[in-house]
């Protein structure tokens, strides 16, 4: 399967950057950083912004939609008509409140979860939801709404930011090699602390002396 387009989601404007409901943006742009950004090229097509360039000898393209996260359907839509892209060749990228910070999941297909950009996105595309998603974890908070538009807090960046890494990873396998590879190797995944590790590495020691 090639992969054609990879759409990152979000809300536009410098109030919401780095907000939990922004992990899209966030990995696509951590992706563009650690792969020349410069050979990109930015365009504003399809009330997005677009990176497009080449992955593995293939085409691709980079979107960021700047309709706000609720109708983020009819960009990616739009883009997928305007590129004759079929639904099987995206991959759609955003923030979960079901999967703890520090976890993410990818599927070949599913419904939204109620996720509202995934609402739209499959209403856009006539109901269809067989593409590809990576779900990034944000974790839950007291209020849906004020939870996803908050920023992490310190002692969740560096799950945040290990997350994005193991994302970027995630997200070149499977363009490299296929999802099912992509999904053997990173659903299990998730961020230890460099302190959890060195308990995890003790409970092992004591129980192998305890044999």
């Amino acid at each position: 399967m090639s992969y054609k387009l990879i759409a990152g989601l979000g809300n536009p404007g410098s109030e919401y950057a780095n907000t939990r409901h922004n992990m899209g943006f966030m990995l696509l742009e951590r992706f563009l950083a650690t792969h020349r950004p410069e050979r990109w090229e930015k365009v504003h097509v399809c009330n997005s912004y677009c990176y497009v360039g080449s992955f593995a000898g293939s085409k691709l393209i980079l979107q960021m939609p700047q309709t706000f996260m609720n109708n983020s359907g009819t960009a990616v839509a739009k883009l997928m008509r305007q590129e004759k892209i079929e639904p099987s060749e995206i991959v759609v990228v955003y923030d979960d409140m079901d999967l703890d910070v520090g976890r993410l999941r990818i599927r070949r297909n599913g419904a939204s979860g109620g996720h509202h950009g995934m609402d739209s996105i499959i209403a856009e595309l006539d109901n269809c939801s067989n593409f590809a998603r990576l779900r990034l974890g944000i974790g839950h908070g007291k209020t849906t709404v004020d939870h996803v538009l908050s920023k992490f807090d310190d002692a969740d960046q560096k799950a945040v930011d290990a997350c994005l890494d193991a994302g970027c990873k995630a997200l070149e396998l499977l363009l490299r090699c296929g999802i099912g590879k992509a999904m053997n190797e990173y659903n299990s995944w998730s961020y230890q602390a460099p302190e959890e590790v060195g308990k995890s590495t003790d409970i092992e020691e004591q129980s192998l002396k305890n044999q």
